[in-house]
């Protein structure tokens, strides 16, 4: 008797190559693939722990999606894992995992396109590699777009992310960039790659600083400089002028660095802060009228915003703290405390973010309790060592040398046990040890 097909005669039925139903064309190692990718993901997962995908993403600066769809199974970019190793320190695990799965897919690649046409993510990819072998001339749009996400992306995180992670992913986009201006390009991506490395040059500048390199520091902001000549990038040239003036403060030099902040283009974004390096630099020279001028232009600009590519933003906290320890070094330390403590919880709070300004935020309210007629070393002490804990984890030279000067400032009161505690706290850890981290 003839048997009656039990699905539409319309519909094809298909059989695997053992004889179960299946996909067509499906293979043992199209399986074996996505296994491995599965594994790769819950991998990913074990390592994130209990952090959550949003928190993670903040800190390498990568989109939660592109983190959710790696868990999930799907074969993550090698860029993704590359930030992930550096993030956890695996030693390059995942990113060797990641080429070994692509290496495979290449190799069977001829023989599966049809079907991973079907693909919208491997389809993408397909696209943009067809794109890229026909534009011959200069970088092509796809290339420009990533490099521009990239130091969006190094924006985003630079106040929250370890300086010494952050460096090598922002050096990446530096080289590409540069390499890429080598080799020729039209006039607007020319333009777009400029701006690119020139961003990319200055927040090198800033993290070499941070990181105490002051040699390389100055070497990057001469290269930034130069960039922001060639285009018109207000923003860039500003804070060019910003990190000019700051090697100049800490470099003894207080008169150049008051000609830094105030020959810089002015700009809504960067404003403030100008103001407030000036201010510094003023108050350093001992003109106190000229400090009160530069700190009032200073908090009539600060700006609350999203961090776009080049100084960071200068919100209402940073303010804050940055006036009182200004004023505090003027005697003024009870006067301004509640600017000092109103900064602080601004930080605790999580209303502003920032490791390094939670750091000057807290040894500057240090300061006003010391700089004042009834000192408080006692609760200066404590201050200190939170910022310690703050630096262990997340070291700059700019909070380094102000931990050092607050532990010179409590000298006089090193027979008080808290610090005592706070002054063995800093010998164990070391002042090299801390911007060796």
């Amino acid at each position: 008797m003839r048997a009656i097909c039990a699905v539409p005669c319309s519909v094809p039925h298909y059989a695997d190559p053992v004889g179960h139903p299946g996909k067509p064309g499906r293979d043992s190692a199209v399986d074996e693939d996505e296994a491995d990718a599965t594994k790769l993901g819950r991998r990913i997962r074990q390592l994130r722990g209990r952090m959550s995908q949003d928190t993670l993403s903040r800190r390498i600066g990568f989109h939660r999606t592109r983190i959710s769809k790696a868990e999930n199974g799907d074969l993550p970019s090698a860029d993704l894992c590359g930030a992930l190793d550096e993030f956890w320190q695996t030693g390059g695990e995942l990113q060797a995992w990641q080429a070994r799965l692509g290496d495979r897919l290449d190799d069977r690649e001829a023989a599966t396109n049809r079907r991973q046409m079907f693909e919208l993510s491997a389809a993408g990819l397909i696209a943009a590699e067809t794109y890229r072998r026909r534009t011959r001339i200069g970088p092509d749009a796809l290339t420009l777009a990533e490099l521009d996400d990239a130091i969006d992306q190094h924006a985003a995180v630079f106040t929250t992310t370890p300086h010494a992670v952050l460096a090598p992913r922002v050096y990446r986009t530096w080289t590409s960039a540069e390499a890429l201006l080598d080799t020729g390009a039209k006039a607007r991506a020319q333009a777009k790659l400029t701006a690119i490395a020139g961003y990319s040059a200055y927040m090198l500048s800033r993290l070499a600083f941070n990181l105490g390199d002051h040699s390389s520091s100055r070497r990057f902001v001469t290269q930034a400089s130069d960039h922001a000549d060639q285009i018109d990038e207000p923003v860039l040239a500003a804070s060019v002028a910003a990190m000019s003036a700051t090697l100049a403060f800490y470099g003894g030099q207080h008169t150049a660095a008051v000609d830094a902040a105030r020959r810089a283009p002015d700009h809504p974004y960067t404003r403030a802060r100008l103001a407030a390096y000036e201010a510094r630099a003023l108050a350093a020279l001992g003109d106190l009228d000229g400090t009160h001028a530069a700190l009032t232009r200073m908090r009539h600009a600060t700006v609350e915003t999203q961090p776009r590519p080049g100084s960071s933003p200068f919100g209402a906290a940073n303010a804050e703290w940055f006036s009182a320890g200004l004023l505090a070094r003027f005697g003024r330390g009870r006067e301004v405390e509640p600017i000092a403590r109103d900064a602080v919880d601004a930080f605790d709070s999580g209303r502003a973010v920032g490791f390094e300004d939670h750091g000057h935020a807290l040894l500057v309210l240090a300061t006003t309790l010391l700089c004042r007629d009834q000192p408080e070393p006692a609760e200066a002490a404590a201050l200190g060592g939170r910022t310690l804990a703050l630096l262990t984890a997340s070291p700059t030279h700019s909070l380094v040398s102000r931990v050092a000067r607050l532990a010179a400032d409590l000298a006089p009161y090193r027979a008080i046990p808290e610090v005592t505690d706070f002054r063995e706290q800093l010998t164990a850890t070391g002042r090299r040890a801390l911007m060796e981290r």
